[in-house]
């Protein structure tokens, strides 16, 4: 089976997982708002957080040996498969063990990330039902790198569904029958556990050559490449965590609980829908290693110039959509005007994302060529510069000042200098190629945002859902007719024509194959 067909199956699969936990995940909160308050909110997110700061000891482990599985993977070397997977998971068991022992010393000083005037009831049970969910995520998931690696992530996604499903209901009963937090994480806690449970079996079965328990060793130069690597991320791990794990502490710090809880709708929003557009990203990244390999140069900046268009093209209607519908469907359809910040710092918030969207192909391509190095200041510049600029703005705008306080950091830093990596060390080619095409793509969206905005803004009937479904169809036409207008006729655009025309033919594919043994 082609790696293709792989990609589609991966991207179609996921998309349907997405969009059912999506809608149970906007069911859930609903009632989660309406028993409880978004103080609890803002704890969920703000405990995630801080201890996201112990996952940091995972140090990029599951990146590094998930790169390090593609050749063997693809050449049937099981002795090796099974000497990577024993040396991942020992790995895991250790690391367990430190964000167990480091996440109890570590509750003793919740107070400097919660103020106690601010935690809500039940915070230092959930704390550690927080925890506890961590520790057994790294003991029973390490096996799901390998058949992601192997490209096959979509034979997950019916487990992931129903465990979704049950999970929801649940919660939901635990919600209403007990209006108890703890209830309803610990309802979290049993079905990953059901679910990690289930998968760690199929994948045993599927992968019965691989020896997760080997007592193999690894040959120097896997050994040498895996040091390299994990050298390299767990300094970008330390940045990652710097960079978007400390918003939540900032707001709740400087501003308060409640605001931490109101972000977080936004957040889940974007969450929701960059998992979509995330999917159809890493559904091809598995295929990236390869390319990386045997493609000539000129064709890898031409498949690199392919996904930066895709990125502009998606993340530019994303963004427009976020801007024109966000708050109308917060405060007019789901929860109210209670729970909505003022434009300009939505505003803030979609720009971030945007840019952030932008550098997705750099991140990418960076992942597929294993250079992890080579950049190895930025994670730690860009984070201290976002830190000390987020803190400052803060003071003065608010939520808004979080957030650009991040744009601030990364124009310093990522977003200037990661480019010259790939370029030199990948394609071999001038820089300035990229920033042309980058200062084009920020441009072209900060214009669709500003005319998508104020046409959306003439939008005023006596019925808010009219409104909304008005501002719906100008908000998702505008960019795309743009876009199709003004590169239609580009090299990009017949490339990702093509390209999504080869997804679709390989689910095409799969769906005829499917129903002929059906009929068989």
């Amino acid at each position: 089976m082609s790696r293709l067909e792989n990609s589609a199956k991966n991207i179609i699969s996921t998309f349907c997982n997405n969009s059912l936990t999506s809608l149970l995940g906007i069911v859930s909160r609903t009632i989660f708002i309406s028993v409880l308050n978004e103080e609890y909110l803002g704890l969920a997110g703000l405990l995630g957080n801080v201890l996201g700061f112990l996952t940091i000891s995972e140090i990029g482990i599951s990146t590094a040996i998930g790169f390090n599985l593609y050749k063997p993977l693809a050449e049937k070397d099981y002795k090796t498969v099974s000497a990577l997977m024993s040396f991942y998971r020992k790995a895991y068991q250790v690391i367990a063990a430190i964000v167990l022992i480091g996440g109890v010393g570590l509750y003793f000083f919740l107070d400097f990330f919660i103020p106690s005037a601010q935690q809500p009831p039940e915070t230092g049970i959930a704390y550690f039902v927080f925890l506890i969910n961590t520790v057994l995520g790294y003991l029973f998931t390490y096996k799901a790198t390998l058949i992601t690696s192997d490209n096959q992530a979509y034979r997950l996604v019916p487990f992931n569904l129903c465990t979704a499903i049950v999970q929801s209901v649940l919660q939901i009963a635990a919600l209403l029958l007990t209006r108890s937090y703890t209830a309803y994480l610990v309802m979290n806690i049993g079905c990953s556990v059901v679910n990690m449970a289930i998968q760690n079996r199929y994948i045993t079965r599927k992968y019965a050559q691989v020896d997760f328990n080997s007592t193999e060793s690894l040959s120097e130069p896997v050994r040498k490449q895996l040091k390299r690597n994990i050298g390299g991320l767990v300094i970008t791990k330390i940045g990652d965590y710097l960079v978007n794990s400390t918003d939540n502490l900032i707001i709740t710090k400087l501003i308060s609980l409640a605001a931490t809880g109101i972000y977080s709708n936004y957040l889940m929003i974007r969450r929701i829908i960059n998992g979509y557009i995330a999917t159809v990203f890493s559904g091809i990244t598995a295929s990236m290693g390869n390319m990386i390999a045997v493609e000539s140069d000129e064709r890898k900046r031409e498949i690199f110039d392919t996904l930066m268009f895709c990125a502009f093209f998606v993340y530019s209607f994303e963004a427009v959509c976020f801007l024109c519908l966000m708050n109308p469907f917060i405060g007019d359809i789901w929860l109210g005007e209670k729970y909505l910040f003022d434009m300009f710092t939505v505003v803030i918030i979609v720009i971030n994302n945007y840019l952030t969207g932008l550098r997705i192909p750099l991140i990418t391509i960076k992942s597929a060529a294993g250079k992890y190095m080579e950049d190895a200041w930025i994670p730690f510049a860009f984070a201290g510069i976002n830190l000390v600029s987020s803190i400052i703005l803060a003071k003065s705008l608010g939520v808004a000042g979080v957030f650009l306080g991040t744009i601030v950091g990364s124009l310093l830093t990522a977003d200037w200098y990661r480019p010259i990596i790939i370029y030199r060390y990948v394609f071999h080619a001038p820089v300035s190629q990229y920033y042309k095409k980058y200062l084009m793509y920020v441009f072209l969206g900060f214009a669709y945002l500003a005319a998508a905005y104020g046409l959306c803004s003439l939008v005023q009937t006596s019925v808010l859902l009219v409104d909304f479904i008005i501002k719906c169809v100008i908000a998702a036409a505008f960019p795309v007719l743009m876009n199709v207008l003004l590169f239609y006729r580009t090299k990009e655009f017949a490339a990702t024509k093509e390209l999504c025309h080869r997804l679709l033919d390989g689910v095409r594919s799969k769906f005829m194959k499917t129903a002929e043994k059906k009929h068989e």
